[in-house]
């Protein structure tokens, strides 16, 4: 089995804006980066969001001009820290290379930072976009597009995927945003009493009480990382679902991870990644029941196929950096 490519930068870094972020790690592991995540600094009494970005703004200037590094990977949002990265660029030369999230394009609030995004992406050797629609949109630009929709890695916190026999057991891995469609998928879990279902992440976000709920769905709420892993390992499927048609969720880039089959919402994305590795469903309670029912009995084509749809993750890595890295040997360690 293959192992996931490395194709290191020079000197670089790799910068998010967040406590912690499985795909800005990821990508640091796959260019050879050192990783800088940057949380909210805590403030007591009314914590105001411009500062917060000031805030920010100004630690990650100081981490450039210390670090002083010959390339920056660094999502595009929020936009505060491209620009940032933009102006160390203008001063030292360094390339800057926009991990591009959806939410530039899909959030009102960042449309208007479009044209400095625009302007970034075709100084660029190449911008990061984790789904096509994103790709057409940057390469409009007449920018460079290094597709690369999921980064797997070799494993997940030593996770030895095994299955529990007798009844199957799914973990929903959920975050309980306004795209993730929990009503229907508790209803789509009640309508299959043969199965059990946990459900991670703080239900209080919708008012759910686990006192309600049927004996074969359990609201765990905030999992314990090793509790999680330990559930996960012995999962027939991870679900993961969103409303939103071209995002790749985290959950999934865990299960690829750890080889272990998903149900997910039909998107163009997660089909081209997970393949056979997935049931797919449309967001409504029959369909998710039958998605559910479709990994129960073709479990060891399920889990074959995530299998494969790793490696294939990683041979299109590879394609796509190395077509890269034959322009830019410049920036390449």
């Amino acid at each position: 089995m293959s192992k996931m490519p490395k194709y290191p930068l020079r000197n670089s870094l790799m910068i998010a804006w967040k406590p912690e972020c499985f795909r800005s790690a990821s990508t640091a592991m796959l260019f050879g980066s050192k990783l800088c995540l940057i949380g909210s600094h805590k403030r007591h009494g009314k914590i105001s969001l411009l500062f917060n970005y000031i805030d920010r703004m100004i630690a990650t200037l100081r981490l450039l001009v210390r670090e002083r590094p010959a390339s920056v990977i660094c999502l595009n949002q929020p936009p505060m820290l491209p620009m940032v990265c933009w102006l160390y660029s203008r001063f030292t030369g360094a390339a800057v290379i926009m991990d591009f999230h959806s939410g530039a394009i899909s959030k009102p609030q960042w449309k208007i930072f479009l044209p400095f995004l625009r302007h970034v992406a075709r100084k660029s050797p190449f911008t990061i976009c984790h789904n096509r629609f994103d790709g057409k949109v940057v390469a409009s630009w007449h920018a460079r597009v290094l597709h690369i929709l999921s980064i797997p890695r070799d494993e997940l916190g030593g996770v030895s995927y095994a299955p529990r026999g007798g009844r199957p057991l799914y973990l929903f891995s959920c975050s309980f945003a306004e795209d993730e469609p929990v009503d229907v998928a508790i209803e789509a879990m009640k309508s299959c009493p043969e199965f059990d279902f946990v459900i991670s992440g703080n239900y209080r976000k919708r008012q759910l009480d686990p006192a309600a709920q049927p004996p074969n769905i359990r609201l765990a709420g905030f999992m314990d990382f090793s509790d999680y892993l330990a559930t996960l390992a012995q999962s027939s499927a991870v679900i993961s679902l969103s409303t939103r048609p071209h995002i790749m969720q985290m959950a999934i880039e865990e299960a690829l991870s750890a080889g272990i089959p998903v149900v997910t919402n039909t998107s163009p994305t997660l089909s081209e990644v997970l393949g056979e590795g997935a049931s797919f469903s449309d967001l409504d309670a029959s369909s998710l029941a039958a998605a559910f029912r479709d990994v129960a009995e073709c479990h060891a084509l399920r889990a074959q196929g995530i299998t494969k749809a790793k490696q294939a993750v990683y041979a299109q890595i590879s394609n796509e950096i190395s077509s890269v890295k034959q322009i830019h040997r410049e920036i390449f360690a």
